[in-house]
């Protein structure tokens, strides 16, 4: 016979080694009904007189029925497996909607490096409804071999190339034409979209393409001009 204490209430009491065993160890506590594995929480000093004390009040867990713990024993296993997949499996979710939104961040420069990922990335974006389009890199397209001159009936024709420098395609530009006087000082300003310039909605890898028009200008002010600057840039 062993003296255990109830870690919950501290009630001590009188376990028998039949019981403990029909059990599988574990018991119920006469005062709080706390169920506890009763071998860890046996006493070092076995004071059976104290133990009785409680067994007369009701205390005692003699005529303990055999099983009567042992599927407490097993529910709380479950429980204990249960709660060890649980947050593996949230940290698993967390982990894929964060890749899931990394990917959707990233649509348009992962497509244009992988074209062949277009239909998956196409099914990802079905929850939120999200296109797929070039992407717009202003740093990768550069204005090259740019030709600016006065037309014979007084209007101006500006010639340049829209140069991609990465090696996957990106959003054409748009472009900014301001015209200026011999101070550098504003005249006049356009801005050209892409439909204006008659140009590919996208400039392949590496490749460029070739930018012509044609603009007039109101008497009064092409006087004042002198030069020109162009940006290209994205709306």
């Amino acid at each position: 016979m062993h003296i255990t204490h109830c870690p919950n209430c501290q009630t001590a009491f009188k376990v028998r080694e039949e019981h403990t065993r029909a059990a599988n160890g574990w018991v119920r506590c006469g005062k709080c009904q706390n169920v506890f594995e009763a071998h860890l929480y046996f006493a070092l000093n076995t004071d059976t007189n104290n133990a009785a004390s409680f067994t007369d009040e009701g205390k005692s867990i003699e005529g303990v029925r055999p099983g009567l713990f042992s599927g407490s024993a097993a529910m709380q296993k479950q429980l204990h497996l249960g709660a060890g997949w649980f947050w593996p499996s949230i940290s698993v979710l967390l982990a894929l909607a964060i890749l899931w939104q990394a990917v959707l961040w990233n649509r348009h420069w992962l497509v244009a490096e992988e074209p062949a990922l277009r239909s998956t990335v196409e099914t990802l974006c079905l929850p939120t409804a999200c296109k797929i389009e070039w992407p717009q890199e202003p740093n990768s397209v550069l204005i090259e071999n740019s030709i600016f001159s006065e037309t014979p009936e007084g209007g101006f024709n500006l010639q340049m190339r829209f140069k991609n420098i990465q090696h996957h395609p990106v959003a054409t530009p748009w472009l900014e034409v301001t015209l200026t006087d011999m101070q550098d000082q504003v005249v006049v300003r356009r801005v050209f979209s892409v439909e204006d310039l008659d140009l590919q909605d996208h400039i392949a890898a590496l490749r460029d393409q070739r930018v012509q028009f044609s603009f007039a200008v109101n008497a009064t002010l092409r006087e004042r001009i002198a030069g020109y600057r162009a940006l290209i840039f994205y709306p």
